[in-house]
């Protein structure tokens, strides 16, 4: 047998750090049943595992995971569905172990030396974890445990190793006036505890009725199910810090959630209400063509019967003055009837010319199918959070293609349409349902910018008023005495319908005459007789405010462009002036400006503006996006100018060329669609024909007419589509002088000029000027 005392201190170089360090400590923390709780668990973890499963040097050095039966499933977890389902509990740590085996490779006193070989008693093999008090003896975890043990069958004080007695002494925990319990059956004291039956038996028990179950003896049994409830113990706490942690990401997620709902509802919203703007629109935008073309007809019609009821009157004239002739003699007669004969012959003349077709109005109606795939637009789902971004951009871009494909289906609808005569044909409009798509949604800095013609798909064109359903063609002045407008309006001042030094003039497709009013730092807007109707706009650098603004325009949609030309910007609002959006600052890069002056659409809704300080013209599309610009240093290879080209006003031509006004240099450059190059370049300084002195703004008429403000000579001239001079129009009247010059250019629905005319700083300060008006129609 070995001796007990000698192998004392080896076998607990041999125990965990947690039992090594309970022997050096005080009583009290010895008897911590915590702490022994837990040093049970790692003690029987290891007995109870087979020879194969005991853990080795390399096992031991790596710490495993401990299974938690309150961790939730991960997707690695999911993902390895076929790795074994077993629980592990924690071993001997990495450092119990190193310290271990350094114990053991060392050579230290007797008594504490790690050379003497420690085994059972009984099968002298397997290194002994239990002491029996009694015999004093040291046993492995089977031999102590089995059916045959003496020590089981005498119940003998089975300790652990590593808990030291005296010898002969009893622990605290073991008494003799414990209870003896008995088997019902045989009458016999219990030994053994029937892990299948779940009852303790007795000796006799073991050799009948439960001879075939797995039964071992009661104190074992008992330290187990110890171990058992302590691990059941943590498995509570352990569920119960789970529990709390789910039921406070529950508490997240539905907070989150309400917020995913909230944000849902207003995609929702925002998203029909684009739909129901576009139909909103284009109800608008048809009533007020079917107004316009009732309008134009009646006007027509009224004009017919006028002429009519002349012929008639005439007619009746003749006739009376033929029968008076009738009593008449000699040379008189033959005069009355040679004179009644040719009034006769004019009236039939005029009245065989005054052909009036019969014209209806064609409603076309819509693709019905675009109401099915409205009605399925947009959708909600429930998805995961990782995969919600990939779900809605396919669910977004399914949706998108299948409105494009209806739309294109819809492209053999022709548009509502009105049968006029070839003499006032209506013009090759972009209409909104025809071969192409449009956002109306003003709010949206996305807005679409592809428009198709009948004859440019590839480019946009110039219109003399964008948007407008009618061919617009100059016509001459209405008044006989030249440079007399039919009637002006905008006089000098602050108050409403009052100006200021203003520059820019543009007329909307509704007939309105709008006007940059550039000292008074807004826009003003006027029907066409020159009433007021609203304005917008104070002196500021914010949205929506001004620091002198200069040119103005509208596009297809009837958005107002301007220039705000102090703070270096352009500035987009709807036709009633609110803002949408501004693009621009100070500076020479590309999308930026120095001075920027005058500004025009195309009806790809393309933006050409006038780059002065830069000397340059810049294009971006509907929403401000840099496309290109055209730098004009070395336009004239010949140097014969006074100075940079000073690019003043601008328009594009109905074949989509730039014409851009030099105003030092007294010229008209015309730039092709692509910026990339000049196609020609007229004009000198001077009075004559053909010569220009400052031209300013510039506007074209439908049929290719190039309409300029020639403003130091007082004068508006209109050039050919090809730049050769038509005609000039004589601006000088009585109520300005020559520091009233014509700024820029508009034409009206009907194609009368309406001009601009700009004063001098000093002469606007004058209380003598306030009498002028600085508008007029003519």
């Amino acid at each position: 047998m070995t001796s007990f005392a000698n192998m004392t201190q080896s076998l607990a170089a041999s125990l965990p750090a947690t039992s090594s360090s309970a022997t050096g400590a005080n009583p009290a923390d010895q008897e911590d049943p915590m702490a022994m709780s837990h040093l049970l668990c790692n003690l029987f973890d290891t007995i109870n595992k087979p020879p194969n499963l005991q853990p080795t040097a390399s096992t031991t050095a790596t710490s495993t995971i401990p299974y938690d039966i309150w961790a939730l499933p991960s997707c690695s977890s999911l993902q390895n569905a076929t790795a074994p389902n077993m629980r592990e509990y924690n071993t001997v740590s990495n450092n119990n172990h190193q310290n271990h085996s350094k114990e053991d490779n060392s050579s230290g006193s007797p008594g504490t030396s790690s050379s003497v070989s420690i085994t059972c008693f009984r099968c002298e093999e397997r290194t002994p974890t239990t002491r029996c008090l009694e015999c004093n003896d040291l046993f492995c975890h089977e031999c102590c445990h089995k059916v045959t043990s003496d020590c089981q069958l005498r119940e003998h004080t089975l300790l652990p190793i590593h808990q030291i007695s005296p010898i002969g002494a009893r622990p605290n925990s073991v008494t003799n006036d414990k209870e003896v319990m008995y088997c019902e059956l045989h009458g016999d004291p219990v030994r053994y505890y029937c892990e299948a039956c779940i009852i303790f038996i007795c000796q006799e028990c073991t050799l009948w009725v439960h001879k075939d179950h797995c039964y071992s003896p009661i104190k074992g049994a008992l330290d187990v199910c110890r171990i058992g409830v302590f691990r059941a113990i943590e498995d509570t706490k352990t569920g119960t810090k789970a529990i709390k942690t789910a039921i406070d990401r529950a508490v997240a997620m539905s907070k989150a959630y309400e917020k995913e709902t909230a944000e849902a509802n207003m995609k929702i919203r925002k998203a029909m209400r684009c739909f129901a703007q576009a139909i909103e629109d284009r109800e608008k935008y048809l009533l007020d063509k079917v107004e316009k073309m009732r309008q134009a007809k009646m006007n027509e019609l009224t004009d017919h019967m006028n002429t009519l009821r002349g012929i008639l009157a005439g007619l009746a004239h003749t006739n009376e003055t033929l029968v008076r002739s009738m009593d008449s003699e000699g040379i008189d007669l033959f005069m009355a009837k040679e004179k009644g004969r040719a009034q006769v012959d004019y009236f039939s003349c005029m009245f065989k010319n005054m052909y009036v077709t019969e014209e209806r109005i064609m409603f076309i109606p819509p693709n019905y199918d675009l109401v099915d795939q409205i009605k399925r637009q947009c959708d909600v789902q429930s998805a995961p959070a990782n995969s919600l971004h990939s779900l809605s951009s396919s669910s977004s871009l399914q949706s998108r293609q299948s409105l494009l494909h209806s739309l294109q289906s819809a492209q053999t609808f022709t548009p509502l349409s009105y049968q006029m005569p070839a003499t006032n044909s209506l013009r090759s409009l972009p209409d909104y349902t025809n071969s192409h798509t449009r956002s109306t949604n003003y709010y949206d800095h996305s807005i679409s910018t592809s428009i198709a013609m009948d004859s440019n798909s590839a480019r946009g064109i110039g219109q003399a008023i964008p948007g407008y359903w009618m061919s617009v063609s100059v016509k001459p002045t209405r008044s006989p005495v030249s440079g007399v407008p039919m009637f002006s309006f905008g006089r000098e001042g602050q108050d409403e319908g009052q100006v200021s030094r203003p520059w820019g003039l543009c007329v909307d497709r509704e007939g309105n005459i709008i006007v940059a009013d550039r000292r008074n730092n807004r826009i003003q807007i006027f029907n066409s007789r020159g009433e007021f109707r609203t304005m917008f706009g104070s002196k500021g650098t914010g949205p929506g405010e001004f620091d002198l603004p200069a040119g103005i325009t509208t596009d297809t949609y009837g958005r107002i462009i301007v220039i705000d030309k102090d703070n270096h910007r352009v500035q987009i609002f709807t036709s009633s002036g609110n803002f949408i959006l501004k693009f621009g600052s100070f500076g020479k890069e590309c999308g930026q400006f120095q001075y920027p002056w005058d500004v025009a659409v195309n009806t790809l809704g393309n933006i050409v503006v006038t780059d002065t300080r830069n000397h340059r013209i810049q294009l971006f599309t509907s929403d401000g996006t840099y496309i290109t610009k055209f730098v004009f240093e070395g336009a004239n290879p010949a140097k014969m100018l006074k100075g940079p080209t000073t690019p003043r006003g601008v328009c594009f031509t109905t074949s989509g060329n730039i014409i851009v006004s030099d105003f030092e240099n007294h010229r008209l450059l015309m730039v092709d669609p692509t910026l990339s190059k000049v196609l020609h370049c007229v004009g000198r300084e001077g009075s004559g024909i053909g010569e220009l002195n400052r031209p300013s703004g510039i506007v074209t008429d439908d049929d290719g007419r190039i309409i300029v403000a020639d403003s130091k000579n007082h004068r508006v001239l209109v050039f050919t589509s090809e730049l050769r001079i038509l005609w000039a129009v004589d601006l000088k009247s009585p109520g300005l002088d020559d520091k009233d010059r014509p700024s820029d250019v508009a034409l009206t629905p009907e194609g009368f000029l309406v001009v601009l005319f700009e004063t001098l700083p000093d002469t606007a300060r004058d209380i003598t000027s306030h009498g002028k008006q600085y508008i007029k129609v003519y």
